[in-house]
């Protein structure tokens, strides 16, 4: 054999047995999980269960991260310029398809730049009015703002995030005019809508229910194309008078591009571990999310049609932010 056939040959047997080693070899120190949001928010509180299962499994540190700010970003982008090692992994959700919308010159792309892993939950936000304000449905609330152009205020959990894009569509959607009054997240939005400040809010099921319960608030629908398990008495968006109106979304782990194969399939059979456990699921629908299929197919699937989905519901809405 010449001498570069054969070196071309032992180079791709040392490729080939890398691989394995590679997962082998993995984790060979903590594993960052990076939580782009304060801590008691959604991806905070699965990435936490992440967490502990995870090292249950391997005897090895999985720890949580904080990085709130900016919608998510902040949290985002820390991941995207980790090393692709297996060491840094992203409790994300569709919000990157919603940053991919809407700002175009991050300097990375929130898709591309990013490794599917496995999905957790499928997500919807519901739409909530003041108890006292007189509608009952959501062709109620458009007939009130309609008459009303321009003097009622709708409240969102920060500029650039689902709930902003879900209120924005249905603005668009309803033919409205209303003002915009951006929060730091649930809980100062919901006290303002109790109160009466504000007068629509999109946001998370699960603090929105017992609210809905105590009679402190009104829950005229869900977001997405099909009801809610938590809420199952809550029409959907299309049910209640607005066909074509949809706002879903995912929660679920990703990583850098570029991480190893066999380490992404790793992980993604730990995935399918964790989202098999009962206590898992039920504390998933507790929050007000659905569980979802860990299926790495699935999840890219998840991905391109929120890019599609989230795109044109921007487009619909015109959604402009500041850069």
């Amino acid at each position: 054999m010449q001498g570069p056939t054969r070196r071309g040959v032992l180079a791709l047997a040392a490729a080939t047995t890398a691989a394995p080693a590679i997962a082998n070899d993995w984790p060979s120190r903590p594993v960052r999980i990076i939580a782009p949001a304060p801590a008691g928010g959604a991806s905070d509180i699965y990435a936490r269960i992440c967490a502990q299962r995870m090292s249950d499994m391997t005897g090895r540190p999985f720890v949580v991260e904080n990085r709130a700010g900016a919608a998510g970003r902040i949290g985002l982008e820390h991941v995207v310029r980790s090393a692709a090692d297996g060491h840094t992994l992203l409790l994300g959700s569709s919000a990157i398809a919603l940053a991919k919308a809407l700002y175009p010159n991050l300097g990375y792309d929130p898709i591309g730049d990013l490794t599917p892993i496995a999905l957790m939950a499928r997500t919807q936000q519901i739409m909530v009015v003041p108890a006292d304000l007189p509608v009952t449905d959501v062709r109620g609330f458009i007939d009130y703002a309609k008459a009303r152009p321009g003097q009622l205020a709708y409240a969102s959990s920060g500029v650039g995030n689902p709930p902003h894009l879900a209120a924005e569509l249905f603005k668009a959607m309803a033919g409205l005019d209303m003002t915009h009054v951006p929060y730091a997240g649930d809980t100062p939005a919901l006290v303002d809508i109790i109160a009466g400040r504000v007068q629509m809010y999109f946001g998370s099921v699960a603090p929105a229910l017992p609210h809905r319960a105590a009679g402190r608030l009104k829950a005229l629908a869900v977001s997405g194309p099909t009801r809610a398990r938590s809420a199952p008495d809550i029409p959907t968006m299309a049910e209640a008078g607005l066909p074509g109106y949809n706002v879903s979304g995912w929660f679920g782990l990703l990583a850098p591009r570029g991480t190893p194969r066999d380490v992404v399939l790793r992980l993604n059979g730990m995935m399918t571990r964790i989202m098999a456990v009962d206590e898992v699921r039920a504390t998933l629908e507790r929050g007000g999310a659905d569980p979802a299929d860990p299926a790495l197919a699935t999840m890219e699937a998840a991905i391109a049609e929120s890019v599609r989905l989230i795109g044109d519901a921007v487009r619909t809405a015109n959604i402009r932010v500041d850069p």
